[in-house]
């Protein structure tokens, strides 16, 4: 599936507002297939991404495959440590809505800005010493 420029663009978006207020870290992953487990095959990414090297440890990946029609949200030991289980799976009820109708980028908006708002309660932005640690671009696989 082709992704357009302003799509790409409304998703680094979405990362950049979620990223204002928080030290943690957002990024968006998009495959064409999924292996047959999305959890697995966004835990990999993660991994591949280097997202698991954040100071904090508090990075946030959303995987989609978008031809299967598959998607997980993943976050490191930092984040899952204060928000729990039931946290990724409210994010991922929020989003199939949106998935369901084929609003992708929707789905994708109302996920990170969820995550933004758990990230800035857990682990608030620091000011000028914080800094991006990782790329806010959408990688593709």
């Amino acid at each position: 599936m082709k992704v357009e420029s302003q799509q790409e663009q409304r998703i680094i978006a979405a990362i950049e507002a979620a990223e204002l207020v928080t030290s943690g870290e957002v990024r968006v992953h998009l495959n064409d297939t999924c292996s047959g487990n999305p959890l697995r095959d966004a835990q990999k990414q993660f991994h591949k991404l280097g997202m698991h090297r954040t100071a904090e440890r508090n990075g946030i990946l959303f995987f989609i495959a978008l031809e299967s029609h598959k998607f997980a949200v993943v976050g490191d030991a930092g984040i899952h440590a204060k928000v729990g289980q039931s946290f990724w799976e409210g994010i991922r009820d929020h989003m199939v809505p949106e998935l369901k109708e084929g609003r992708w980028i929707e789905a994708l908006e109302l996920g990170i800005a969820e995550a933004g708002r758990a990230l800035a309660e857990h682990f608030p932005h620091q000011g000028r010493s914080d800094r991006d640690e990782l790329s806010n671009d959408v990688s593709r696989g």
